[in-house]
């Protein structure tokens, strides 16, 4: 499975940031083969980065923040969102602790508790 969070810095070991589409850099973990790759958000004004997740096989986004479109969208192409917290972490230690099952769904009804 393929997970994505949004991330303050173009490294690996960089923050989560507590933007989600607006965001400058995503990080995508493939826990197939345990890899952690950084990609640029080439359009950060929103929703559309649901795209290119969606188009690199991503199904969880890990964030501490979405709003109604990022949910829409997320939804609209089978990405499924979690709140991760708001305190700072690394996106592998914010996977390490959804695999426990701490982080609830984001969903159009709830979303408003992470906005």
């Amino acid at each position: 499975m393929k997970y994505a969070s949004p991330l303050k810095m173009n490294k690996e070991e960089s923050a989560i940031t507590k933007v989600l589409g607006k965001a400058k850099y995503f990080g995508i973990y493939d826990d197939s083969s345990d890899t952690l790759e950084v990609i640029i958000n080439e359009d950060p004004t929103g929703p559309r980065i649901f795209e290119v997740l969606h188009a690199l096989g991503v199904e969880v986004v890990l964030t501490p923040h979405a709003g109604p479109g990022a949910v829409k969208a997320a939804m609209q192409r089978g990405i499924t969102l979690f709140y991760c917290g708001d305190e700072r972490k690394t996106m592998r230690d914010a996977l390490k602790e959804y695999q426990t099952g701490s982080y609830p769904q984001i969903t159009p009804e709830n979303f408003h508790l992470y906005h």
